[in-house]
C-alpha cells in the first residue's frame, strides 16, 4: 500500500497528480476517498491494520478480481451442465431476424 508523491512539487506535478488517482472514474471514486480518509486519520503505521477493509474494497473495485472469478465459475458450470445434457452447443440459436 504505497502512494506516489513527487519528490519535488511544482505546477506540473500539481497538474498531473490527479491522473494517478481513481477520482476521474465514477465507479471507484467513493472507495478511494474512504480509503484515503482512513489513511489520513490513522497515519501510516496504524493505517495498514485499521484501513485494510477500505483498501481491499478499493482494490476489488479497480481490479474486479472477485467479479471476474465469479463470472468464470458461472461460465464453467454452464458449460458443464450443457455437456451433461448432451448439448453440442453452449447457447441456443437466436430467433430469425424477422420474428422480432
Amino acid at each position: 500500500m504505497s502512494f506516489l508523491s513527487p519528490f519535488i512539487r511544482n505546477p506540473v506535478t500539481d497538474f498531473t497528480g490527479p491522473l494517478l488517482s481513481a477520482q476521474f472514474g465514477l465507479r471507484c471514486a467513493d472507495f478511494e476517498m474512504k480509503m484515503v480518509n482512513c489513511f489520513e486519520a490513522y497515519g501510516h503505521p496504524l493505517a495498514i491494520e485499521k484501513c485494510e477493509v477500505y483498501y481491499e474494497d478499493f482494490k476489488e473495485c479497480c481490479t474486479r478480481e472477485k467479479q471476474m472469478t465469479r463470472v468464470q465459475t458461472i461460465q464453467k458450470e454452464r458449460a458443464l451442465q450443457a455437456k451433461r445434457q448432451g448439448k453440442e452447443e453452449d447457447f441456443e440459436n437466436p430467433p430469425v431476424m424477422h420474428t422480432y
